[in-house]
């Protein structure tokens, strides 16, 4: 039986040519400061900015983002409250977040990168080199998580179909090698009977020739683009509502030309 493998393209990271930006924090001034270091960056952004988790989650909800700075210390409570809105939110869950704070304090890094920060950057220590550093890393790291993710769920779906074709083999193959096993059988019966034994050639003779064909029909390339296609229309259907609709082609076996 020929092998089935799959080839996984790599996925090369680059620096990105565009980046959405959020900036959380409820001083005016580090915004600003944060701004004007992310505008220096080598590739084009866009920037937006919220004071507080109330207007991060209205952010959240009007835009897509590829990276959110954090500030630690929010009005209503500290930057990890905003992670919890962010992973929650399903638009912005895989967006690269960078925890910034005037508090160096170790527990605290710990804590952000603990519950999904890519890095954590304190403002004192603030420079276009630490930020440069840390924006590329964290987009690189988001990035690679979306596509470890997308192709956990194209394996997931291919298994399926794989497990389909399986099944709906077996359920033809069986009865087939059912019937052989009982033409031999008959053969012990009908020794003496020299028209019965022929008969029970015949039958055997026929089954293989069915099984033959049934084989042939694992090869045959119409009925590999319809499994294909049927892979096809499984991926498509990701992120989506699925609705019952009539198929165009509709085969009540797959392998259904010979009669049982």
């Amino acid at each position: 039986m020929q092998k089935i493998q799959f080839k996984v393209q790599k996925n090369t990271i680059k620096i990105p040519d565009f980046a959405r930006i959020l900036i959380v924090d409820d001083q005016r001034f580090d915004r600003a400061r944060l701004r004007r270091m992310c505008e220096g960056l080598e590739f084009e952004v866009d920037i937006y900015e919220a004071d507080s988790l109330e207007s991060l989650g209205t952010a959240l909800e009007l835009n897509t983002f590829d990276l959110i700075f954090l500030d630690y210390h929010l009005p209503e409570g500290s930057g990890l409250l905003a992670i919890d809105a962010i992973e929650l939110d399903p638009r912005n869950r895989h967006a690269a977040t960078i925890m910034v704070t005037g508090d160096g304090k170790s527990e605290v890094a710990i804590e952000a990168m603990k519950n999904g920060c890519s890095d954590f950057l304190v403002k004192d220590d603030l420079s276009n080199e630490t930020l440069r550093r840390a924006t590329i890393n964290a987009l690189q790291k988001a990035s690679l998580t979306r596509s470890v993710e997308s192709h956990e769920v194209v394996r997931h779906r291919v298994e399926a179909v794989l497990d389909k074709f399986t099944k709906e083999c077996a359920v033809e193959m069986k009865p087939l090698i059912t019937k052989m096993m009982r033409h031999v059988r008959d053969l012990n019966s009908a020794r003496a009977d020299e028209s019965k034994y022929n008969a029970a050639i015949k039958q055997i003779s026929n089954s293989c020739e069915r099984l033959f064909d049934f084989m042939s029909d694992l090869e045959d390339h119409e009925r590999k683009a319809f499994a294909l296609g049927e892979a096809g229309e499984i991926l498509s259907q990701q992120g989506k509502v699925e609705e019952s609709q009539e198929p165009a082609i509709k085969k009540s076996k797959l392998f259904g030309r010979h009669p049982a």
